[in-house]
């Protein structure tokens, strides 16, 4: 979940508006909405496949456009005063066939590019790299009914849809083809549809966990049943998601903040709805194959307090507590080694036989991992989840307004790609790279990440740099 008071990148509040035209034609299909306005699709035939039903986000066959016919543009109506950005849409063609390990050890890699079935064999696919299913004894097809349940507990990511104040939604199409009753809110019976917070982002998470893990080097430092609880836990952090923040639920004084007493509410209820699928049904129960009370309290614990830290208010504290791991500066500490010789020592920041030190290590991955978009090694990836966390926001923010509530400030007025251009810059540089650069010097084969973050805040100052430049010339 991403929860915090952003500015520009000049101190001030983003609040200008502004616009240019720009095209994406480097990938075929179609993702995303924006800010909850109609998409504008330049091929009017697509477009009334859509309206239609006829063609849904990881269903129905794309058809084939030429590079002319792919162009997507901003339009708006009326002056700068009455603005209506439509844009920054990817073009997928779905691919329905299952990644190799290879590639999913990949920092490219993108779970947006496949239908949403396939991403359950990608989680499968990770804990069978480190041999987890054979080391615990567990059942793949409980597994996999278990990831397809998370899979339907998430809201619906949208493929094209229109949200008016009250949040109710009007759905052209969704990522399959679901009933009713898969697809709809317990609360108020209101169709809720998240652009972000949703299957998609769950599998990213717990892919970007795995790279910290094996292409990091972090696995070495942790005990097997700790990579499981990473990945699994990545997988449910989120889960059942309502589309807006722990704030919005205190302010209304919901159930669920009054059952979690204000602290980390919809963390807690992940948890809780994560885990509860196991002990609800006993064909998704993986939980079982921990029969010894301990195995299963240390797992049920570790994902507990992996998950928490997911909650933007402790975005500070972990933080803090990663500082004083670097500032003690690395120690000769035992590590794992072949059968052959007993032990290797290694100067490092941590002990694999120190529980704390592992648990550290699950809170501030799942953490990272949570706000890691802006850091994708491609741009148009990286703008793709920025337009999908925006939408949810603005979403929010007009719900806030209609209900009288205190608006959340740095949620409205992102009704433009110059806006959001501002706030990713901001997001950046006062959460996501004092983070990385952090995790970079604990774990120093993650080090370049943030050099992607800086390339992608100067694609968005690009943005800011047209925007300025149209609005001079008009």
């Amino acid at each position: 979940a991403v929860n915090i008071n952003m500015q520009s990148d000049d101190g001030a509040a983003a609040d200008a508006s502004g616009h240019s035209d720009i095209t994406n034609i480097n990938n075929v299909g179609a993702s995303t909405v924006w800010c909850g306005y109609d998409c504008f699709f330049s091929n009017d035939d697509y477009l009334k496949k859509m309206q239609k039903g006829e063609s849904h986000h990881g269903q129905d066959a794309q058809p084939q456009l030429s590079a002319s016919q792919l162009q997507t543009s901003f339009r708006r109506n009326g002056s700068h005063q009455s603005l209506k950005d439509y844009g920054w849409l990817r073009k997928l063609d779905l691919r329905s066939d299952v990644p190799s390990i290879e590639e999913i050890r990949d920092w490219a890699f993108d779970t947006l590019q496949f239908e949403e079935n396939v991403l359950v064999e990608v989680f499968i696919s990770m804990l069978e790299y480190y041999g987890l299913l054979e080391e615990f004894n567990l059942d793949r097809e409980t597994l996999r009914r278990y990831a397809f349940a998370v899979m339907h507990k998430h809201h619906k990511d949208c493929y094209y849809q229109r949200t008016d104040i009250e949040g109710e939604v009007s759905v052209i199409g969704t990522t399959m083809n679901a009933s009713e009753g898969d697809w709809k809110s317990s609360d108020g019976g209101h169709h809720i549809l998240c652009e972000y917070h949703n299957w998609y982002h769950a599998v990213s998470c717990a892919q970007v966990c795995f790279l910290f893990l094996t292409l990091g080097g972090a696995d070495q430092y942790l005990e097997s049943n700790d990579l499981f609880c990473i990945i699994v836990g990545a997988l449910i952090h989120d889960l059942d998601h309502p589309g807006t923040n722990n704030d919005f639920e205190v302010k209304r004084n919901t159930e669920l903040a009054q059952k979690y007493h204000n602290d980390s509410v919809l963390e807690r209820h992940s948890i809780s709805e994560g885990l509860n699928l196991c002990t609800r049904n006993p064909e998704l129960d993986w939980l079982k194959s921990f029969s010894n009370i301990e195995d299963r309290k240390y797992v049920e614990n570790y994902i507990t307090e992996a998950i928490l830290a997911t909650d933007p208010a402790r975005h500070a504290a972990i933080v803090k507590e990663a500082l004083e791991f670097v500032a003690e500066g690395p120690k000769a500490y035992s590590i794992a080694a072949s059968e052959s010789s007993s032990e290797l020592v290694e100067l490092t920041h941590f002990d694999r036989t120190n529980l704390q030190h592992r648990l550290f290590i699950g809170r501030i991955f799942l953490h990272s991992a949570d706000i890691s978009n802006p850091l994708h090694s491609s741009f148009d990836v990286a703008r793709d989840w920025a337009v999908r966390v925006t939408t949810e926001f603005s979403r929010q923010a007009s719900k806030e307004k209609e209900l009288r509530l205190q608006v959340t400030s740095f949620m409205d007025g992102l009704d433009s790609e110059y806006n959001i251009a501002k706030v990713q810059i901001s997001f950046f540089s006062y959460m996501v790279q004092p983070l990385f650069d952090t995790l970079g010097k604990l774990f120093p084969n993650l080090s370049h990440l943030n050099d992607w973050g800086e390339a992608n805040c100067d694609s968005y100052r690009e943005v800011i740099a047209a925007c300025e430049k149209e609005r001079g010339e008009e």
